[in-house]
């Protein structure tokens, strides 16, 4: 089997295709291309904090569910090692594929030169065999650069933290089925989070209008929001 046949062949195709992406995304960075397309410099880094951020959240909410059980989430335990939070989520995706890849090639790397052509069904053991590459490859990298990378004041905000912020409507409105806030945590970072009106508030903020953050409901894992206004009448009338 030649080169090129090998690395073309349906067995092999997963393991070209996360190659490709890689390298896709290396070069609109380096061009620049990839910034202007998301909107700014700083784009790509919001995008990381953001998804970090929410995979932080889910972690978290799962974990406060469990905690009257004294186990962990499974979303704790399974995304805890990749280093969620502490490590950008382009650096862990990138170092996932790259294993996925070369993990996948290695284990059938037997059939280059060979006269036998690759099987197809090699992927049923191939593709588990790459994806725990993947995942072993990114949790070392967390264990690694993840204490390098983050400290106390660069990790992702649980939602519990962001009790007593004030955040923006970017939903049309805020009710007690769901809303949408953009809210600043404490690394100085613009998050989206998703939120509900408390009880007992007096109306329903609208967009673009600010809010605080006044509980966590630790049972569902959410945010109870008021608005800011209602939230300021409400705290002179209790100090009047």
């Amino acid at each position: 089997m030649s080169t090129g046949t090998f690395f073309t062949s349906w067995a092999n195709v997963p393991y070209a295709i996360a190659v490709g992406v890689v390298v896709v995304f290396v070069l609109l960075q380096l061009s620049g291309i990839l910034g202007l397309v998301a909107g700014g410099g700083d784009a790509g880094h919001d995008v990381d904090h953001d998804v970090d951020h929410d995979v932080d959240h889910d972690a978290d909410a799962d974990h406060d569910q469990d905690d009257t059980s004294g186990g962990k989430g499974w979303a704790f335990a399974f995304l805890g090692p990749l280093g969620f939070g502490k490590i950008p989520i382009s650096m862990i995706w990138q170092t996932f594929l790259l294993a996925f890849a070369g993990t996948g090639f290695a284990m059938n790397l037997h059939y280059l030169g060979s006269a036998s052509a690759l099987p197809v069904n090699s992927l049923a053991w191939t593709l588990p065999g790459g994806c725990a590459a993947g995942y072993a490859a990114v949790a070392l990298l967390a264990r690694v650069m993840g204490p390098v990378l983050s400290s106390t004041d660069q990790e992702a905000t649980s939602r519990a933290q962001l009790v007593g912020q004030i955040g923006v409507v970017i939903s049309s409105k805020v009710d007690h089925e769901f809303g949408e806030i953009r809210i600043r945590d404490k690394t100085g970072h613009d998050l989206r989070v998703v939120c509900k009106l408390s009880k007992g508030s007096k109306s329903s903020p609208i967009e673009r209008q600010s809010v605080v953050v006044v509980d966590y409901d630790t049972e569902h894992g959410e945010l109870l929001v008021d608005s800011l206004e209602d939230f300021d009448i409400e705290s002179k009338e209790k100090r009047g």
